[in-house]
């Protein structure tokens, strides 16, 4: 057979498969991820976005990456909910995040990153809490407003498996050991670990 007509019988055979409504579903949803990928890549010029980055209920201006910045793949960057609101993610300039992080912003409670930052694999910050009110359920329960948002500052370092809890305000040049729960401030320079996490000292020259 020659190779030619060998072609077209495979390409038949691959439209064939557009039968399969799940098929046809999983390719639509792919186009549609791709489409993201391209548009904030496009809005976000100089940052280093990874194909494989997961982008949840983005809308155009709730997600600004600085020049510099980069997110690997498998990272959840998340805006809120469209029945709910939507929050911002801001990430600085030079601030590298790594894979398979989770960080899902909500209404009135943004996530915000510094510059020069890096945090690991697999960690999470998540700028809201449900209420706990009893006789509704949890997840028809409206944001605590008692803490809300998350802010990073410069040359902070998050080791992984970390989770930043809401309300929580991390000071330039923060380190924060893996595996660790914060959830207080933390000041400039301290290095904090546990869960939850105290101050274990401070970066010192040489250190």
């Amino acid at each position: 057979m020659p190779q030619w007509i060998g072609s077209i019988v495979n390409g038949m055979r691959g439209l064939a498969q557009l039968r399969h409504s799940a098929l046809v579903r999983l390719l639509g949803a792919m186009r549609m991820e791709a489409e993201a990928w391209e548009e904030v890549c496009r809005q976000n010029p100089g940052a280093k976005i990874e194909r494989g980055v997961i982008f949840k209920s983005w809308q155009p201006g709730q997600l600004a990456v600085a020049a510099g910045a980069s997110v690997c793949r498998g990272t959840v960057l998340s805006c809120g909910e469209p029945a709910k609101g939507h929050g911002r993610i801001v990430i600085g300039a030079g601030t590298w995040i790594g894979q398979f992080n989770n960080l899902r912003a909500c209404p009135d409670a943004d996530i915000t990153l510094g510059r020069n930052c890096l945090v690991s694999q697999f960690c999470t910050l998540v700028s809201s809490n449900h209420g706990t009110q009893p006789g509704v359920p949890i997840k028809d329960q409206p944001a605590d407003p008692r803490r809300l948002g998350i802010t990073v500052g410069d040359d902070v370092w998050l080791g992984a498996g970390v989770t930043v809890l809401p309300g929580v305000a991390s000071g330039t040049g923060a380190v924060i050991g893996a595996n660790s729960v914060v959830a207080g401030d933390v000041p400039p320079n301290e290095i904090w670990a546990g869960s939850p996490a105290v101050s274990k000292g401070t970066r010192t020259a040489g250190a």
